[in-house]
C-alpha cells in the first residue's frame, strides 16, 4: 500500500510539472509525517491488544487454578462425609436391631393370633352348617313321608293320564292322516312314551298360542368360554359303591353330577378335593346348587335350577395342603340318599393349584376322605354321559329382532344341530366324551331388538322342569321358573320339523312357558342350563308384545 502511495504522489508531480519544487517538497514531507503517524498508531494498537490477550491469559488461568482447587477441596469434603455416613448408619442399625426384633416378635403374635381367630370362625361355621344339616334331614323326612302319600295320588293321577293321552294320541293321528300330516303321528308316538314316565300331572292348564303361527330361526352366534366342566352321569343308575368320575383340574372349573341310587341300601354322593400338584391350593367356591334326594326326579331337576340361579350366593374358601383332601361342599357327607332317590348337584369353583376332582358313592358307614383308597373308578354305562369338557360356559348372541317385521322366531338350544353338543374325554380310560344335551353348561343368551318382546319357552322333546335367570337392567334381576305355577310342562307338546328353510309353524298344541315381555333398552340378558330329568332340545321363543295366548285342558293338584 505504502509503494502506491508513493507513486500516486510520483504521478502527482508528474502532472503538475509546472508547481515549483518548493511546492512539492512540502508536499513529500506531508505525506512522509502522515504516514509515520499512522505506522505509531498501528504499533500502539497492535501493542495494546497484546496487552489486553497476556491480561486474559493471565485472568483464565487464575480461574482454572481456583476451579481446580475448588474440585480437590469438595472431593476431600465428600470423601470425609462418606466416612462420616457410615459410621451412622453403623450406630444406627446398632441402635435399632432390638427394636426390630421387637416389631417381628409382634407381627408373628397378630399372625397367631389372627390365626386362631380362623380357626375359631371356621369351628362356628361348622357349627352352623351341622345345625343346618339337621335342620335340613329333618324336614327332608318330613318331605319323605308327604311324597309317600303324594305318590299314591300321583300314581292314580298318572295313569288316568296316561290313558288320556293315548285316547287323544288316536284323535290326533286320524286327523293328521287325514290331512297328509303324517310326520306328526310319529311325534305324538314319541312324546306320549316319555309320558309314561311322568309321575305327575300339571297344577294348572298349560298356555297356548290361540292360533297357529308360521315360526323361523333367528340366526345366533355361539362362542364357548370358561373353564373346564366335570360332567358326572353315568353310570346314572349306581348299582354299587366306588368312583363315579374323576379328573385333575386348575383354575375356573365346575362340576355336573346326576346318579339315582341302586345299590339297595341307603349311600352318600359327595366330591372330594385333593390337592395333586406339590403346592397349597386355595379353592374358592363360587356357585353352588345341591338338590335333596327325592324319587320325584322332576323335582330335583328343577330346584337344583332355581338354587344355582338364586342370587343368594356368597364365596366359600377351601385350603388344602398337598397330598390333602377336602370335600367341595361339607354338607355332602351329612346327606343320605335313600334307594331308588336321585341326587344331583351343580357347583362353580377356582383351585389356584391342580387338584383331583372325585365324585364318590360310599356306604354311609365310610369316610369319604378315606373311603376313596379302598375303591375303584366304576365303569361308565351305554350312555356314557361323562367326562371332562374345556369351556363350560356358551355364549348365544342372537341377531338384532324387529317384532313388526320378523313376527314369530325362535332360537334351538342342546339339538346337536343348531347348537352343537359339547366335546370332551373320559378321563378314566382316555375315549372321547359327548355331553349329548349340554347338561352343566351354562348358557348366557344376549338380545338386541327394536320393540318390545314377548319371550316364551317350549320342550321339543317331552316333558320339562327348569328355571331361567333373567338380567332386565333397571328392572332388576330375577328369577323365572320353568314352567311357572306346575312342576313340568311340555309332556303334550308335539313341533313339527323345521324345514331347509329355517321355518316351522307354533301350533297351538304347543304347551309355552312364559318368561316375560321386555322392552329393546337396556338389552334383556337370561342365563340357562340344561336341567337334569327334563327332555330336550329346548327352544326359546321371541314373540310380538301382542301374541295372543289362552289356557287351555285341565289341570290337576298334585
Amino acid at each position: 500500500m505504502k509503494r502506491k502511495m508513493i507513486a500516486a504522489a510520483l504521478a502527482t508531480l508528474m502532472v503538475f510539472g509546472t508547481a515549483s519544487s518548493a511546492s512539492a517538497r512540502h508536499l513529500a514531507e506531508e505525506y512522509a509525517e502522515r504516514v509515520q503517524r499512522e505506522r505509531r498508531e498501528r504499533l500502539e494498537e497492535e501493542s495494546a491488544a497484546a496487552r489486553r490477550q497476556a491480561q486474559a491469559e493471565a485472568r483464565r488461568q487464575a480461574w482454572e487454578e481456583r476451579e481446580r482447587r475448588a474440585e480437590e477441596e469438595n472431593r476431600r469434603f465428600i470423601a470425609e462425609d462418606e466416612d462420616d455416613q457410615e459410621a451412622i448408619d453403623a450406630e444406627i442399625v446398632e441402635i435399632g436391631r432390638p427394636a426390630q426384633e421387637a416389631a417381628e416378635a409382634r407381627a408373628e403374635e397378630e399372625r397367631a393370633v389372627a390365626e386362631a381367630e380362623r380357626a375359631k370362625a371356621e369351628a362356628r361355621e361348622r357349627e352352623r352348617l351341622s345345625k343346618e344339616a339337621r335342620e335340613r334331614e329333618a324336614a327332608e323326612r318330613k318331605r319323605s313321608q308327604e311324597d309317600a302319600e303324594r305318590r299314591k295320588l300321583e300314581e292314580k293321577a298318572a295313569r288316568e293320564q296316561v290313558r288320556q293321552n293315548r285316547e287323544k294320541e288316536s284323535d290326533v293321528a286320524e286327523e293328521a292322516n287325514a290331512t297328509g300330516e303324517k310326520f306328526l303321528q310319529q311325534f305324538l308316538l314319541r312324546a306320549k312314551e316319555r309320558t309314561q314316565s311322568v309321575s305327575a300331572a300339571a297344577e294348572q292348564p298349560p298356555l297356548h298360542a290361540a292360533k297357529p303361527q308360521p315360526m323361523k330361526i333367528l340366526k345366533a352366534d355361539h362362542v364357548d368360554t370358561g373353564g373346564t366342566l366335570i360332567f358326572s352321569d353315568s353310570p346314572e343308575y349306581v348299582k354299587k359303591p366306588g368312583i363315579l368320575y374323576t379328573d385333575t383340574v386348575k383354575g375356573e372349573a365346575r362340576v355336573f353330577y346326576y346318579h339315582l341310587n341302586e345299590t339297595g341300601k341307603k349311600c352318600k354322593i359327595a366330591v372330594v378335593l385333593e390337592s395333586v400338584g406339590g403346592q397349597y391350593a386355595v379353592v374358592h367356591v363360587t356357585r353352588r346348587a345341591v338338590a335333596p334326594p327325592s324319587e320325584n326326579y322332576f323335582q330335583v331337576g328343577k330346584g337344583l335350577q332355581q338354587t344355582y340361579f338364586s342370587d343368594e350366593q356368597g364365596v366359600d374358601k377351601i385350603y388344602i395342603a398337598s397330598g390333602e383332601r377336602r370335600l367341595l361342599l361339607e354338607d355332602m357327607d351329612k346327606t343320605i340318599v335313600p334307594p331308588g332317590s336321585l341326587v344331583s348337584g351343580m357347583v362353580d369353583f377356582t383351585a389356584s393349584a391342580p387338584v383331583r376332582v372325585s365324585v364318590l358313592c360310599y356306604p354311609v358307614d365310610k369316610k369319604p376322605l378315606t373311603y376313596i383308597d379302598e375303591t375303584t373308578v366304576l365303569p361308565s354305562d351305554e350312555h356314557k354321559l361323562r367326562g371332562t369338557f374345556v369351556g363350560m360356559d356358551r355364549i348365544v348372541r342372537l341377531n338384532r329382532y324387529d317384532p313388526e317385521e320378523d313376527g314369530v322366531v325362535c332360537v334351538v338350544f342342546a339339538d346337536n344341530e343348531y347348537d352343537k353338543y359339547c366335546e370332551g374325554v373320559d378321563a378314566t380310560d382316555g375315549s372321547l366324551a359327548t355331553n349329548s344335551g349340554n347338561y352343566g353348561v351354562l348358557y348366557r343368551i344376549e338380545t338386541s331388538t327394536r320393540g318390545k318382546t314377548k319371550y316364551l319357552m317350549s320342550t321339543m322333546g317331552g316333558a320339562f322342569a327348569g328355571a331361567v335367570r333373567v338380567e332386565a337392567g333397571a328392572s332388576g334381576n330375577k328369577l323365572v321358573n320353568v314352567p311357572d305355577g306346575s312342576m313340568f310342562f311340555g309332556q303334550d307338546s308335539v313341533h313339527p320339523p323345521i324345514d331347509k328353510n329355517g321355518m316351522t309353524t307354533l301350533l297351538t298344541s304347543v304347551d309355552l312357558s312364559e318368561i316375560g315381555s321386555y322392552r329393546a333398552k337396556p338389552p334383556i340378558f337370561f342365563e340357562f342350563s340344561p336341567p337334569g330329568a327334563s327332555n330336550l332340545p329346548v327352544m326359546l321363543i321371541l314373540a310380538p308384545e301382542d301374541l295372543k295366548l289362552e289356557r287351555t285342558g285341565t289341570g290337576q293338584n298334585k
